[in-house]
């Protein structure tokens, strides 16, 4: 199989319930378009049911507008037994808007991983460097795996923290079966902002308003899948604010009416503050609480460091 053969294209036209006050693009609609958009190069490599595995890097490079006619194209890079690196990316015309990468992973009927069967062959040196490059997303991701500590609630013992719960209906399932990665997503990310405005201490819609903004996703792997039936509980809390930026960690739980909570996913997700004019714009100065925090305040640092050198 090439990595032509994987290629999905979608065209999105912005509406306005998509966006916020401003006329801005919501990170969590962006989010549900890369990840919907993933998921159907996945089912084209596999020929089958595939779900989100893990989101590696999202990075929103530009703004998105109400209006805005946006192509999300997405292609597998890499092949493995279930799995499948998928890289995904916005553009508005010839302008790349947000890049993103992921692992999508072909189940059954039960929900197990099986075999994809298809490998991809690269046809010519830019595929092959694609595949390369693939190839080392998904060791570098297993190796990850490996070292994590047990899926444990990380966002429990911050002191700038807030939480929502809710039940996993048919209208926010794929199939009736398991949860929508993009709305989970979604609903992700939105928690995230409300804990950004929180900090802002917004008030409401004025013409004058600040609001916070997405600008990246990171280290987001998934346990188990979430089913129809299940409980939901997303909890986000603060671990960075920086001059005009600002870092939240989220967790996700779930639980069905016969078990306890279990983690089924956390991820880093970054905001900016912009004001009025749409220019980004300080963040009420936060210290750290207590040595807990003070970790996660210097992790924050060094995965800037390490992104922005």
């Amino acid at each position: 199989m090439l990595i032509t053969d994987t290629r999905v294209e979608t065209v999105n036209l912005v509406h306005y319930e998509q966006c916020n006050f401003m006329g801005r693009l919501h990170g969590g609609d962006m989010l549900r378009m890369l990840i919907d958009t993933g998921m159907l190069s996945s089912i084209k490599a596999a020929k089958g049911t595939s779900v989100l595995a893990s989101l590696d890097n999202v990075v929103f490079k530009k703004p998105i507008y109400l209006g805005d006619i946006i192509k999300i194209s997405a292609q597998v890079d890499y092949i493995g037994n279930s799995s499948m690196e998928v890289e995904m990316a916005a553009s508005r015309g010839e302008e790349i808007l947000v890049t993103s990468t992921a692992a999508y992973v072909k189940i059954d009927q039960n929900f197990r991983p099986i075999a994809v069967g298809d490998k991809i062959i690269p046809s010519n040196e830019q595929e092959l460097k694609i595949f390369k490059n693939g190839e080392q997303r998904r060791k570098d991701r297993l190796s990850k795996i490996k070292k994590d500590v047990a899926q444990i609630d990380l966002s429990s013992k911050l002191s700038n923290r807030i939480s929502n719960i809710f039940y996993v209906s048919p209208d926010m399932t794929y199939d009736g079966k398991v949860i929508s990665a993009g709305r989970l997503l979604k609903l992700m990310d939105d928690l995230g902002g409300i804990l950004g405005l929180r900090l802002i201490n917004y008030k409401g819609y004025t013409s004058s308003a600040d609001t916070v903004v997405t600008v990246s996703v990171s280290n987001m792997s998934f346990y188990s899948p979430i089913k129809l039936g299940d409980i939901v509980q997303i909890n986000a809390g603060l671990t960075y604010v920086g001059k005009t930026s600002m870092e939240v960690l989220i967790t996700v739980m779930k639980k069905s009416p016969s078990t306890d909570f279990e983690v089924v996913t956390t991820a880093f997700f970054n905001y900016v503050r912009v004001g009025s004019d749409g220019k980004p714009k300080e963040f009420p100065q936060y210290i750290p609480q207590n040595e807990y925090e003070k970790k996660f305040w210097d992790d924050a640092l060094n995965r800037r460091r390490k992104n922005f050198s």
